[in-house]
C-alpha cells in the first residue's frame, strides 16, 4: 500500500514538475498562447544570431545599431515559442536583422553569467542594449508578433 502512495505522489510531482517548466512567466496580455491572435505575417523569416557577448557588441557598434540579447533555455517551452512564432514573423525578423544585432544567450550555457549580472529571473527575457552596453528596455516572457513589435518599437532608439 504505501509503495503505491509513493509512486502516486512521485506521478503527481512530475506532472507538476512539468507544468511548472511550461508555464514560465507571459508578459500581461499575452493570454495564453493557444489564444494568441495569429499574425498573418508570420513566415519562415530567419534571423541571424550572434552567440557571443562581445561579437555582438563590436558588431552593433560597427553597424550603429543596438543589441538585443534574447535570454532563454532549451528546456523552456515560452522560450521555443518566441522563436517559431515571433521571431518567425515576416516584419519582427525585418525590424530585428535593420535595427538590432540579435544575440542569443542560453542560460544554462554561454548566458548563465550574464544572465545573473542583468538580473534575468524568468524566461524568455529579451533585453535591449545600446552599443556601449547600457540597457535600454526589457521584455519580460512570451508575446506574440504584435505585441513584441509594440514593444520593441516602444525600446528602440529612434531613427535618424
Amino acid at each position: 500500500m504505501a509503495k503505491m502512495w509513493s509512486s502516486r505522489i512521485l506521478g503527481a510531482a512530475a506532472v507538476i514538475a512539468l507544468a511548472a517548466c511550461g508555464a514560465g512567466p507571459v508578459s500581461e496580455g499575452a493570454g495564453d498562447a493557444s489564444t494568441a491572435p495569429v499574425i498573418s505575417s508570420h513566415g519562415e523569416a530567419a534571423l541571424s544570431w550572434e552567440h557571443d557577448w562581445d561579437a555582438a557588441f563590436d558588431k552593433a557598434k560597427a553597424q550603429d545599431k543596438v543589441v538585443l540579447a534574447s535570454f532563454q533555455a532549451d528546456w523552456c517551452v515560452w522560450c521555443r515559442r518566441l522563436e517559431t512564432t515571433t521571431y518567425r514573423d515576416n516584419e519582427v525578423a525585418s525590424i530585428l536583422g535593420d535595427r538590432t544585432v540579435a544575440l542569443s544567450l542560453d542560460v544554462d550555457g554561454n548566458g548563465k553569467k550574464l544572465s545573473d549580472t542583468y538580473g534575468v529571473d524568468g524566461l524568455p527575457t529579451v533585453v535591449v542594449f545600446s552599443a556601449d552596453g547600457r540597457e535600454l528596455g526589457r521584455i519580460d516572457g512570451y508575446l506574440p508578433p504584435s505585441g513584441f513589435l509594440e514593444r520593441l518599437e516602444a525600446i528602440l532608439p529612434a531613427r535618424s
